[in-house]
């Protein structure tokens, strides 16, 4: 597994690829200063509530090595044994609530490392392009000392699965992350074959990531013997065997400068530093000296965290962007108008239907293409942008008009493919197409394209996820051939298809591509083009003529409201960068 480890090729080589943001000395110090008023605040803790802790790693070398950081480096890191940790993080929770957040196995949901980070609220330290800005704090590391046996084959044991754990670990995030670990491997041989391999390992894991996740944390913690013979730290540097020592020389301590503060390293840290970097006092060359390189950094006071929006909000900001869109629309002569849950709301709520959370419009076939190829080179505002499955930008037949100032997350994100879920805020534009006059026909072409939009589901779905173990394994074989197949064929298809029934020269027009109510979309061309104005949150805006037709063919008698355990919205949780 040795030949497979990524750590140094991230940090030396690839973590120097062009694009992306090289920390500049100002930068670096600003950086430090924050890291280490962090690591003073939670050894102060550690002080008041009898925590043990050392520096470890780079700290440690820098403390003995330097007196304080290494030039070049910008992080803390504190070890601190298991039997402490859930104490620690309680306290630092309860005294800094507004100034830190932490991350930690087991505690923070959905997170995959085998370390703790104390992070700085309100602030940015952006490695890697699929971290949230509001996750991804300038922070503190704090590595976990854990016990291991006294017994040299339990101990072997151990570490073996310990090591195997972490390594599986590592070979799933490359599998999860691998679009963005594609590109940095770009013109790297080595790396772009060793992030294949891993990948190919990681795969193996994505039906159950965070089954392997528990299973790994709870191999590092199984051995309870607080005063067993030895300790490890398996996430630190050198993993469980390189980082193995003897608890009574190794946990004693002693203080040492770091930037003017007397701090803990471990007393053998001659020996526990040899063992990480070898001759330890020796300055590495300018190539081997790691360096961060971030997509987006922000120092406290640059930054503000994006605000959670309570459903009032959001439909005020879907408004604001629906009133964008008919600005456009009107400056450039384009038909739309109101369709679907919108249109309902408008005429029994005159407004959003309360416990909906998102807008449909209509377009026209022709006034639809024509806007896609309008905002290619005139936005409809500069915080909104048009991505459609016609353009290649959406995995779904259709146009999403993005707020980019918001971002969302939804419960079928779990389901859904990363490069094929869109995380803002959303207003959807249909393309209205001509129907069949015949019934059977247009019955026909209804399955045809609900066919095809289950073959996009299943193109965008991930591998290893589904409502039960059996549906898992039931929907994988469809999974893996869609994916082949590709949901971009598809949308292109349903397109001709839609574009064969001209909505200008039909007697009946409506939604095919997307008409998730059938023939129920499927109204008279003249009674639709009759179009009138209804009101929508104090505003007029355009209604297909016979939308009392429609919404029947729909929904029914629209005007009942329907039971309570029948009223969903999209299970969104939305944040905005910008005061609402």
């Amino acid at each position: 597994m040795a030949v497979l480890q990524t750590n140094e090729l991230l940090k030396e080589n690839l973590s120097r690829k062009t694009g992306l943001h090289r920390l500049t000395d100002e930068e670096t110090e600003a950086i430090k200063n924050v890291v280490l008023e962090a690591a003073l605040d939670v050894i102060a803790l550690c002080d008041e509530n009898g925590i043990p802790y050392m520096l470890g790693g780079g700290s440690a070398l820098g403390a003995v090595r330097h007196g304080g950081f290494i030039p070049w480096d910008d992080d803390i890191d504190l070890n601190i044994p298991r039997k402490y940790i859930t104490q620690l993080i309680h306290a630092i929770e309860n005294r800094y609530p507004d100034k830190y957040y932490i991350e930690a196995p087991l505690y923070t949901e959905g997170y995959l490392s085998s370390f703790i980070q104390v992070h700085r609220r309100n602030t940015v330290f952006q490695e890697y392009m699929n971290q949230k800005k509001e996750n991804c704090g300038i922070k503190l590391d704090i590595f976990i000392i854990e016990n291991t046996y006294n017994n040299a084959v339990y101990r072997a044991w151990h570490g073996i699965g310990v090591q195997a754990g972490l390594f599986f670990l590592s070979c799933y995030r490359m599998y999860a992350w691998r679009d963005e670990f594609k590109k940095l491997a770009e013109g790297n041989r080595k790396a772009s074959v060793i992030m294949f391999v891993k990948r190919c390992i990681g795969v193996l894991f994505a039906c159950n990531p965070m089954g392997l996740y528990r299973s790994v944390q709870k191999k590092m913690a199984q051995c309870t013997d607080e005063k067993s013979e030895y300790i490890t730290i398996p996430s630190g540097r050198n993993h469980f065997f390189g980082e193995l020592y003897q608890r009574e020389t190794f946990m004693q301590t002693q203080k040492v400068e770091f930037e003017g503060h007397m701090l803990c390293v471990t007393s053998d840290y001659k020996n526990y530093l040899t063992r990480l970097y070898g001759d330890y006092m020796e300055i590495p060359p300018e190539e081997k000296r790691e360096h961060h390189v971030l997509y987006d950094l922000k120092l406290p006071g640059e930054y503000v965290a994006p605000k959670l929006l309570d459903k009032q909000q959001i439909q005020q900001v879907l408004t604001g962007m629906l009133d964008d869109f008919v600005a456009y629309c009107q400056r450039h002569g384009l038909r739309y108008y109101l369709v679907g849950g919108t249109l309902l709301g408008a005429v029994r709520h005159q407004g959003f239907i309360p416990w909906d959370d998102d807008i449909d419009v209509g377009m026209p076939r022709k006034d639809y293409e024509r806007f896609l190829e309008l905002v290619n080179q005139e936005p409809v505002s500069e915080h909104l942008q048009a991505i459609s499955g016609e353009k290649g930008t959406l995995s779904n037949p259709y146009c999403e008009l993005i707020h980019t100032g918001t971002h969302l997350e939804r419960n079928s994100s779990q389901y859904i493919r990363e490069k094929c879920q869109v995380l803002h805020l959303f207003l959807d534009i249909f393309p209205q197409d001509g129907w069949p006059e015949d019934e059977k026909e247009a019955a026909r072409l209804f399955r045809k394209m609900k066919k095809m939009r289950y073959m996009i589901q299943n193109a965008r779905a991930k591998i290893g996820k589904g409502t039960s173990p059996g549906h898992i394994i039931a929907k994988m074989p469809i999974v893996l051939l869609m994916r082949c197949v590709g949901y971009q064929r598809i949308i292109d298809k349903m397109d001709r298809i839609a574009r064969r029934y001209d909505y200008d020269r039909s007697k009946y027009v409506g939604a095919i591509t997307y008409g998730i109510y059938g023939v129920g979309e499927r109204c008279l061309h003249d009674e639709v083009v009759a179009f009138t104005n209804v009101t929508f949150e104090g505003k007029q805006y355009c209604a297909p003529g016979c939308y009392d037709r429609y919404l029947r063919q729909i929904f029914g008698d629209y005007m009942v409201l329907p039971p309570a355990e029948k009223r969903v919205d999209h299970k969104m949780k939305v944040w905005a960068e910008f005061d609402v």
